[in-house]
């Protein structure tokens, strides 16, 4: 089972970045082998925040 997608951080070349993310696998360690990513890095959080929000949103919808 997936989990709900999130924000996580990385700092690239001394600037903090953000993506949004999931776990394959709730029940498996957290490891970048047991993470989905939609798109890549952006500068910032509260749009990276935004779209975890929106695709959770549509996870919901479409287990209705």
């Amino acid at each position: 089972m997936k989990s709900e997608w999130r924000v996580t951080s990385n700092t690239i070349n001394g600037k903090k970045m953000y993506a949004v993310y999931r776990l394959r696998d709730i029940n498996a360690v957290d490891h970048s082998g047991n993470r989905e990513f939609a798109g890549g890095y952006v500068n910032n959080r509260d749009t990276a925040a935004i779209v975890a929000a929106e695709l959770n949103k549509q996870e919901e919808k479409s287990e209705q």
